[in-house]
């Protein structure tokens, strides 16, 4: 992680305060969350008064930031909105975004344009060592071994380009030294035995492949992949070998990667697993979403696709995602497999424990104590060559869902998360909105039959509008009317509109939308879930500023406080006046919320659990 102005290289302090700046550096222009930055740097186990220290090293940075720059010249500035902080530099001022340019510079070219050559090694050229050298956290670790795959994809395809122009000795020389750097990295391995038989050397070629058979078995106890065993069996049979595009394992945006890259897994035996709860019944008023996602996860693609749907409570995300998957199985042959992760609950599903529920799932057989890493290496290793769907509802964080993410091309992921911070690198992100009011009326007509709607057209729309177009108090209210036929929908509108029942009237068995939102309250920081109650003490406002608020603590801590209600969809940013100022906005439901935890004065009393001892091993590794 290195800073160079004018060939002259910056201090810029220690691991930790690097740590920062790369979490900046990997979505330039893209604003970083609090919590995104704490789990970036902390993985899982931040310090006490984790933000104030976060405080300490983003000044920190803007001082060295200052200093670095020559007089006259622009400012690097570092800058805070009402969505995190932002490094003001663009992606042609960053080697990795550079690299992955000129990565998708050469995938855009034709296969036989000899000027490919020039661009893959110019892009290979900006690789110094290895990425992210002397940052040691789990996320930095993990983003690491993601770019080295993506400059293995890179190498290969430089080698193959290099092949198609006759330079086998040049390509010969760089693939044994990435190799003894990446000695299970498949792709190099069939790339070196390739420029092997380009230069004569046969039986080198068959020594080079069990070599690779070899390490293959003694690191990962499993075969050699499938292009590594067909090529050995060409080779034996003496047949002509021909050189096919290098299969990409991650790549730039998917527009730019032409089809003939992209990896066609194998054909598979037979129908897997479909471990979906429910039978994805219908939905209504999604039908933009459903179209959305099923083009993500049915087109042709290099790399494995996530996908994450964020959304506050009752939106309806976990309905979406389940509705979607459940017809998606011809896509995915080998399975579509489903994990809760209990993100919402007071005690979220450990990593390990995740891990192990999916190996059981692909049959895996998981006996004695395996640490993470033990665990992640089998399941991935049980993904290879396969095309399997892997649902992933509730997620808390992203650490927790990092080591479920496969890394075979024909597999996807679906992912439901309640915490805007969860943007792994290389997903994309979908933001799941409530029902606009045609559509929250279909939903309600479906519920409850055209005939019950059309007899109270403007009950029924107001009752849409009371329960703010969410599908969770709009289900849960349609099944209190139909277990009792007797109640007209302007009667319960008229209850609803009674604030001090209307929580209670839009809930109906497990259909509990007041109890969602306290499952988000009591995962609020004891600061933060204070000024919820505070402002449920007053009155509904669309104008709430810092300034108005007085509470003891410094405007940025105030700040930070209310950005942390916002992420917890507890409260909305409704934008800012001519001065800069971010005002919120808090009514309706939320508002009602906040009102009965104040008038409860909802403070938690920690819970003494059992297994104490195994969940906090878990969540403070690395410590």
């Amino acid at each position: 992680m290195e800073l160079r102005i004018d060939c002259r290289q910056i201090d810029l302090g220690p691991a930790r305060q690097r740590s920062f700046l790369a979490a900046l550096l990997v979505e330039p222009q893209q604003p970083v969350s609090m919590n995104t930055l704490i789990d970036r740097v902390w993985a899982g186990s931040p310090p006490d008064g984790a933000r104030n220290v976060v405080y300490t090293y983003i000044a920190r940075l803007r001082r060295v930031l200052r200093a670095a720059n020559p007089e006259g010249a622009n400012p690097i500035r570092l800058i805070r909105d009402s969505s995190g902080y932002r490094l003001d530099v663009t992606p042609g001022q960053i080697d990795l975004h550079r690299f992955r340019d000129q990565l998708a510079r050469a995938r855009a070219m034709d296969p036989g344009d000899p000027q490919r050559c020039r661009v893959l090694g110019e892009a290979l050229e900006l690789w110094k060592g290895e990425a992210l050298a002397g940052l040691e956290n789990e996320w930095a670790t993990r983003l690491r071994h993601s770019l080295q795959q993506l400059k293995n994809d890179a190498l290969a395809e430089w080698a193959e380009a290099e092949l198609n122009a006759g330079h086998s000795a040049t390509v010969i020389s760089e693939l044994r030294y990435a190799l003894l750097q990446e000695p299970l990295a498949e792709l190099l391995h069939e790339q070196l035995i390739r420029a092997l038989l380009h230069s004569g050397q046969q039986a080198e070629a068959l020594s080079q492949y069990e070599r690779a058979r070899r390490v293959i078995a003694d690191e990962l106890g499993s075969d050699p992949g499938p292009g590594l065993r067909e090529l050995h069996r060409r080779l034996l049979a003496g047949t002509p070998l021909s050189s096919p595009p290098a299969r990409a394992r991650e790549a730039v945006p998917r527009q730019t990667v032409p089809a003939e890259h992209v990896p066609c897994p194998r054909e598979s035996k037979g129908p897997g697993p479909n471990l979906l709860p429910g039978n994805g019944a219908e939905i209504s008023g999604r039908q933009d979403y459903v179209e959305l996602i099923r083009q993500v996860f049915t087109g042709k693609r290099p790399r494995p696709t996530c996908l994450i749907l964020l959304g506050g409570a009752g939106v309806g995300k976990s309905a979406l995602a389940m509705h979607v998957a459940h017809g998606l199985g011809a896509h995915y042959p080998d399975g579509t497999l489903y994990l809760s992760l209990r993100g919402s609950n007071d005690r979220p599903l450990r990593r390990t424990a995740a891990v192990e529920r999916l190996l059981r799932s692909l049959d895996a057989m998981v006996d004695g104590d395996h640490d993470l890493d033990e665990l992640t290496l089998l399941y991935q290793s049980r993904l290879r060559d396969k095309r399997v769907l892997l649902v992933l509802d509730d997620a808390a964080e992203e650490s927790q869902i990092l080591p479920l993410l496969p890394n075979e091309p024909g597999c996807g992921v679906l992912v439901t998360s309640r915490r805007p911070s969860l943007r792994p690198v290389g997903a994309r992100v979908l933001p799941v909105t409530p029902l606009a009011p045609d559509d929250g009326l279909r939903l309600l007509r479906d519920l409850l039959g055209d005939e019950r709607v059309k007899a109270e057209p403007d009950a029924a729309r107001e009752l849409v509008e009371l329960c703010e177009g969410l599908p969770l108090p709009l289900r849960a209210v349609s099944n209190r009317l139909l277990a009792r036929p007797h109640l007209s929908l302007r009667r319960t509108v008229q209850r609803v509109l009674d604030t001090e029942h209307t929580l209670d009237t839009l809930a109906y068995g497990s259909l509990d939308f007041g109890e969602r939102l306290t499952s988000v309250y009591w995962q609020l920081t004891p600061m933060a879930s204070e000024l919820l109650r505070r402002l449920g003490s007053g009155p509904a406002s669309d104008s709430i500023s810092v300034e108005q608020i007085t509470c003891g603590r410094s405007a940025e801590e105030t700040e930070e406080l209310l950005e942390q209600l916002v992420e917890a969809n507890l409260l909305e940013a409704a934008g800012a006046d001519s001065r800069g100022t971010v005002h919120y906005r808090i009514h309706g439901l939320r508002w009602l919320f906040a009102r009965r935890m104040a008038e409860r004065k909802a403070v938690r009393v920690p819970a003494v659990h059992n297994e104490t001892q195994e969940f906090l091993l878990e969540n403070v590794s690395g410590i």
